[in-house]
């Protein structure tokens, strides 16, 4: 499952706490002034030989770590349909000099407003690590309804997602060691789908982006996600599908039994207020398709409307045609985010003239993609990079 990578990381840094390899030396994040309407709270430094043990440890290989990490915990506003939102996320920057560039990593699906980057928790530690101790300003956003946001998180909705990833890199990019030059965007899972939208939002806009780098996104919510997940449920397919029922339904004002069963609403309810992931996962049905109500069945059937099935079909991103080049990194072991959407993705996207690339990284799980797609994002970012 996707948390288990986040909870070695932790074990991991706890380990290290506890061995006495944190905070050696002198070492604090560096004070740096933040712009007006941005909050920035220090939270710690990681040494580079800290990240070291931590990357071989957790299993990623082909990373170096040239200098150490400042992290800071960034409050700052967004604008979206719903109004100003007050959100957060993790900021890292090289502990020496000047950033090269900035990326923003976008994080898999976390199902409680604690398990997120500016806490900090595993991934964001990871990817602070992978980019910032190589020379690079990374943020990785909470977004809305996670971290220190109010209300719910608006799972797969474009509208509320794409504006608190673009507010946190114009908030970074403020900064005076932080370069304003196009960013560079990564994710991961549910991620992997917000940094497409991120690169639409810039792009619509009149920006640019050096390049975007996905690991096991779905892409095509209406047509292959869902379906693939009501028809053939990964272990955690219930879960997926009853967040997004549960966050679009408060985002969009409809009653939650508009769209899952009543027997389910009271439980759904009670798991998505704080419920570990595990007790989520064996809480609810292994067929997700008993939560729905025949009308949101019918509809993804192709028979009749339902405002649920509408906003999957809104929020897919397979007509995409970015202008920054794109790779969509995928597990060929993947149960959770099938390869299909990679590679259908990128086989649309290539019909109409974009630089996308689907990237097998091998008989890999969903988690375990992350860490092997990681050096090669990686990688690439470096060859981007030096081109003129």
């Amino acid at each position: 499952m996707w948390w288990k990578v986040t909870l070695v990381i932790a074990l991991t840094l706890a380990i290290l706490v506890a061995g006495g390899l944190a905070w050696l030396g002198s070492y604090r994040p560096r004070s740096i002034e933040a712009p007006q309407g941005v909050q920035l709270s220090p939270l710690r430094t990681v040494t580079a030989l800290e990240a070291r043990i931590l990357l071989m440890m957790t299993g990623v290989h082909g990373i170096p770590v040239s200098n150490a990490v400042d992290l800071y915990r960034m409050n700052y506003t967004a604008q979206t349909p719903k109004g100003a939102m007050r959100l957060s996320g993790l900021l890292a920057l090289p502990h020496v000099g000047s950033a090269r560039r900035l990326v923003s990593f976008q994080h898999g699906t976390a199902t409680t407003r604690s398990a997120v980057p500016s806490r900090p928790d595993g991934t964001g530690i990871a990817a602070a690590i992978a980019f910032a101790g190589n020379g690079y300003a990374l943020i990785a956003p909470d977004y809305p309804g996670m971290g220190d946001a109010e209300g719910r998180h608006p799972y797969y909705v474009g509208d509320a997602i794409g504006p608190s990833i673009v507010a946190m890199i114009e908030a970074a990019q403020r900064l005076d060691d932080v370069p304003d030059a196009p960013v560079f965007l990564a994710g991961f899972s549910e991620g992997a789908w917000a940094s497409l939208v991120a690169l639409r939002l810039i792009e619509n806009t009149g920006g640019r982006v050096l390049g975007s780098a996905q690991v096991a996104g779905p892409y095509d919510l209406r047509h292959l996600s869902v379906p693939t997940t009501l028809r053939e449920p990964g272990p955690s397919g219930s879960l997926y599908l009853a967040y997004a029922a549960w966050g679009q339904a408060a985002y969009f004002g409809k009653p939650l039994d508009s769209a899952l069963d009543r027997k389910y609403t009271a439980l759904v309810e009670r798991l998505f207020a704080g419920a570990p992931p595990e007790e989520i996962v064996t809480s609810l049905p292994k067929q997700p398709r008993e939560m729905f109500v025949r009308a949101f069945l019918d509809a993804m059937n192709g028979h009749g409307a339902h405002w649920l099935a509408d906003s999957f079909a809104q929020n897919s991103l397979i007509d995409l045609t970015p202008r920054a080049p794109v790779r969509l990194y995928y597990g060929a072991k993947d149960v959770d985010v099938p390869p299909l959407e990679s590679i259908a993705a990128a086989a649309r996207m290539t019909e109409r003239g974009a630089d996308v690339a689907a990237i097998d990284v091998g008989p890999h799980a969903h988690d375990a993609s992350m860490l092997a797609a990681a050096p090669l994002i990686l990688a690439w970012l470096n060859e981007l990079e030096s081109k003129p």
